[in-house]
């Protein structure tokens, strides 16, 4: 008796589907090749209407205040890098402005405070206190707004009538600032908020520097959103923008470009800078970004299929969560705990409004609001935080006096 042996076929090998191949590789080719598109356009994109632009026509730009410039026979030249600042050559017919410093880095500021030496004039908007130093100016830059500002100093640029209501900064001088005027003075922390301090200690909307050895006559300001298109025309805004612009026939209006924040010092010196436009950290990540995308776009490409639409159980009205939560405070008798819910809401709100940071404590917020609204600041500080109500009366009235403060600092 013979027995035959008889082997297994073959296990069929598996085989990569082209089509599904194909598929994956293009999906991971257009991801990464957008991805490398959106960084390379937010590396070098400059925004076509940036702030106190001379040639924006909306609301943030400035075309309305250069055409009134050249109407009024200024010669109006408009440059964008501070080599065509430096090739403009200012001399004592230039006034020399800049209206959006968001790219002055340190070797630019550097570079235009020996360009602008031989000008009549340098005018600059909304610069902090770094670019300051860099320039030489003995100015500290601070935040501010929110409340009209009366100018209580006449000279050639403000004259003692002006009022101006849109502004986004305040500058105090140094002790070493001889011969400097403030205009446009803020009230003092512990003084009446409609009374500008005597002293200009909580600084000024805007200083006036008189000419020295490096630099000319030079004027800093806050007022940038008064000089925008939408506010311009409003009030005393324009008067101080024609006349420190125009009082040369010429105007070099210098909008740093991207590259000015990076630019070098005088002599192609490298500037120290730590306001460098990206982070260090910056390449890393969007490699270590770009790796991930594609490695989950490998792992996860041979399971594509439709998507599938998973209604939710329930929906929820925000209002009605509200209600519920006022219906459990109102059965327990929670005054206390109401009022307080009540009052941080409100704190947090205008202290965003304020722009006054997370870290402001009650007496700034007091503050500024009374600034804002012109009422007392105790008044504001027994609404704010004052004892709990005693019944449903008095916590019904908190309420609306809560309302009537957040509209007042909305619509001063």
């Amino acid at each position: 008796m013979s027995a035959t042996l008889e082997t297994a076929p073959p296990r069929p090998t598996r085989r990569w589907d082209r089509r599904r191949v194909r598929r994956t590789g293009t999906f991971v080719g257009v991801v990464a090749l957008g991805l490398l598109l959106v960084v390379l356009l937010a590396l070098s994109a400059q925004r076509p209407t940036a702030d106190l632009d001379p040639e924006g026509t909306g609301p943030e730009g400035a075309r309305a205040l250069a055409e009134v410039l050249r109407q009024q026979g200024i010669e109006v030249e408009v440059v964008r890098s501070i080599d065509a600042l430096e090739e403009a050559d200012p001399g004592k017919d230039t006034t020399v402005f800049v209206g959006d410093p968001t790219n002055l880095g340190a070797g630019a500021a550097v570079r235009l405070a020996a360009a602008s030496s031989p000008a009549s004039r340098l005018v600059l908007l909304g610069v902090d206190s770094a670019q300051l130093s860099d320039i030489g100016l003995p100015v500290e830059a601070f935040g501010g707004g929110g409340l009209d500002l009366v100018a209580g100093c006449d000279s050639e640029v403000v004259h003692a009538g002006d009022v101006v209501s849109a502004w986004d900064g305040r500058y105090v001088l140094t002790d070493d600032a001889g011969g400097a005027r403030s205009c446009f003075v803020l009230p003092s922390d512990d003084g009446p908020p409609d009374q500008p301090d005597p002293d200009a200690a909580f600084g000024a909307a805007l200083v006036q520097l008189d000419a020295t050895a490096a630099l000319p006559e030079t004027v800093v300001a806050g007022l940038g959103p008064a000089w925008t298109n939408e506010n311009i025309a409003q009030g005393s805004n324009a008067g101080p923008a024609v006349r420190a612009l125009g009082s040369t026939p010429r105007l070099v209006w210098y909008q740093p470009g991207t590259a000015d924040a990076l630019a070098p010092g005088i002599g192609g010196v490298a500037t120290t800078d730590d306001r460098s436009v990206w982070p260090p950290w910056t390449a890393p990540a969007i490699a270590l970004l770009l790796a991930t995308v594609v490695f989950l776009a490998i792992a996860r490409g041979r399971r594509l299929g439709r998507l599938v639409r998973e209604p939710l159980p329930v929906v929820v009205r925000a209002i009605e969560t509200t209600e519920s939560r006022g219906r459990l405070y109102r059965r327990a008798g929670d005054r206390a705990r109401a009022a307080a819910v009540l009052r941080s809401g409100t704190t947090e709100r205008l202290t965003r409004r304020l722009a006054l940071g997370r870290g402001a404590g009650r007496g700034a917020a007091v503050h500024a609001a009374a600034l804002a609204t012109g009422r007392p600041a105790g008044e504001l500080a027994d609404i704010l935080f004052g004892p709990a109500p005693p019944d449903d009366a008095a916590l019904i009235h908190l309420a609306q006096q809560l309302t009537d403060l957040e509209e007042r600092v909305r619509h001063p």
